[in-house]
């Protein structure tokens, strides 16, 4: 097929052709509600680099869900070893070099973005169709998400025409792209043998592995539901709202903390309080602090230290550190 076809006139441009209209036919919104529950509930095994600046890194990633949530394993494929397990809520980090391991019940960062199902209701981006590409050999439809004031980043999904399956994605500040993240290869296997999300314990590993793991699950801080909503906002930008809240009570050595997520539909910020007086408060961590698309706020008050985090720009931590107020 030539570049003859007027636009209108699909009966005789075949698929394979790289159309260079955009896909008008599809709803973009609809497009990345779709690419949201797929990466939740497909199984999917593949290698993907995310770029941050100068710094490149490639994961492999198996990925596979049951009635329970999520099951997922990364491993590093350059640079230390690294072996992130996923198990539902649970999450496992193992670096094999220093035999160390972190057990959280809190979701590390995700690598690949997490959009919220609910964005009809969003008012603050535009989501419009690209002009389809390929990404991993697969074609995809490009869906571009701008945002409708500072207080957020833009977004450029490649997403797997047949299973909807985000294959790369762009983080954008303006035109330019402060985080992407591809996949260079990936399949959709019909179903993942459950053992393979076990964490694999070869015989040199099993001996450190197993009671380290024990070790670092036990020392979990127990989360108690009753001192929830310890934390308040006012004034908070436009669209975010508090997605949820927890307080751990940290072991001896540490504080108690109230971890409380907000979201925008797109973006998500963590705001972390840490209760301890002024005089006990690490000094070096106040003020803005960013690493790639990554900011942080770390405001000190008299009786906490209160640090906004989240993909998203400077002046939107700050904001919402200020916003914070206790009870």
């Amino acid at each position: 097929g030539g570049m003859t076809h007027a636009a209108s006139d699909t009966t005789t441009a075949s698929t394979s052709d790289v159309n260079i209209e955009p896909d008008q036919v599809m709803d973009p919104a609809e497009l990345v509600r779709s690419m949201s529950v797929a990466m939740k509930t497909l199984n999917y095994e593949g290698n993907f680099v995310h770029v941050q600046g100068n710094h490149i890194t490639s994961m492999n990633i198996l990925h596979s869900s049951d009635e329970n949530g999520e099951l997922e394993r990364m491993r590093s494929l350059d640079g230390e070893a690294r072996e992130v397990y996923r198990n539902h809520s649970l999450v496992t980090c193992i670096w094999p070099a220093s035999q160390s391991v972190v057990v959280s019940k809190s979701k590390p960062r995700d690598l690949l973005p997490t959009v919220d199902a609910d964005l009809a209701a969003n008012q603050r981006y535009r989501f419009s169709m690209g002009k389809p590409d390929r990404v991993a050999g697969l074609p995809t439809h490009v869906v571009n998400v701008l945002p409708a004031d500072t207080y957020r980043y833009g977004y450029r999904f490649w997403i797997d025409r047949e299973t909807h399956m985000l294959l790369r994605s762009m983080l954008l500040d303006g035109q330019r792209a402060v985080e992407q993240v591809m996949f260079t290869l990936i399949e959709y296997p019909q179903s993942i043998d459950v053992a393979r999300f076990e964490v694999s314990t070869d015989d040199e590993q099993i001996s450190w592995l197993e009671p380290k793991k024990l070790q670092a699950a036990s020392g979990l801080p127990e989360i108690l539901a009753d001192k929830v909503d310890r934390v308040s906002f006012e004034n908070l930008p436009d669209g975010y709202r508090e997605v949820s809240e927890s307080y751990s009570a940290m072991s001896k050595k540490e504080r108690p903390i109230t971890h409380v997520m907000l979201s925008d539909g797109m973006a998500s910020v963590s705001v972390y309080v840490e209760y301890v007086a002024r005089a006990d408060q690490s000094q070096s961590a106040i003020g803005l602090s960013s690493m790639g698309a990554m900011n942080a706020f770390g405001l000190s008050t008299d009786d906490a230290f209160i640090t906004a985090v989240g993909e998203v720009p400077a002046d939107t931590v700050q904001a919402i550190a200020r916003a914070a107020y206790l009870r």
